[in-house]
């Protein structure tokens, strides 16, 4: 997926209030951009960084910046996981995965009652949900999710669980918005119940989806398969 363009290159001053964050743009202007990035952004919010920031050209929106990506030690990392949604739709649309061809394709989709999904696909054998997630923390090589402890991931886990036990397709699908990863691990030194919500979604069926993002300042791509490596 292209970013928008042109990206606006700027250094990051501090991320604030989960939502916020204040950049110094290369020509000398401070602004205030949008994190849609709501977990707590280990290891990609380091104030002095190289960033780049898209203008949505939204009037109606408070801070019409959005914050797209950090330069992390000469590693692009994407910090708006909304692209996730849009670049797996796209590689839906073109049978981009091999697995998850032969579907036609939903969004934002409810199953149940107060299960949102984002995507169901349908064909005429079954259906399929997935969840989407986009990962940005990363150490020594291992990406990590979920960097803090919140209900929402441990939801979204839960309702693919459920909807695995009614015999239907399940899938929690990750996007590992940068390159300098090999494998993916669930954070249990962070949330020991997501790890715990995470076994039990497996055993009931649920299929586990990683995928390392080619990220550049021009685009992200959806990547290649990684392991989730769930100790």
């Amino acid at each position: 997926m292209h970013l928008p363009s042109p990206l606006l290159r700027g250094t990051l001053i501090r991320r604030y209030r989960r939502s916020l964050a204040d950049i110094r743009l290369d020509n000398g202007d401070r602004i205030t951009a949008h994190v849609f990035s709501l977990g707590s952004m280990a290891g990609c919010s380091e104030p002095g960084r190289p960033v780049f920031v898209s203008d949505s050209g939204d009037v109606t929106r408070h801070h019409p910046m959005t914050w797209e990506l950090i330069d992390m030690n000469g590693t692009w990392v994407g910090v708006n996981p909304t692209v996730s949604r849009k670049i797996l739709r796209q590689a839906l649309l073109d049978g981009a995965i091999r697995n998850l061809r032969g579907y036609t394709i939903q969004s934002e989709a409810t199953q149940g009652k107060k299960k949102r999904v984002d995507f169901v696909l349908q064909n005429m054998k079954e259906n399929c949900f997935i969840n989407v997630h986009g990962v940005t923390w990363a150490e020594k090589g291992c990406a990590w999710f979920p960097d803090v402890a919140t209900e929402p991931p441990r939801k979204s886990l839960n309702d693919l669980a459920d909807i695995a036990r009614q015999g239907h397709r399940a899938v929690a699908f990750f996007h590992v918005l940068r390159e300098d990863c090999r494998r993916m691990k669930p954070a249990a030194h962070i949330d020991k119940e997501y790890v715990k919500i995470l076994r039990r979604a497996k055993r009931a069926g649920v299929e586990i989806r990683v995928f390392r993002a080619g990220v550049s300042p021009s685009e992200i791509s959806l990547g290649v398969p990684i392991p989730c490596v769930i100790d």
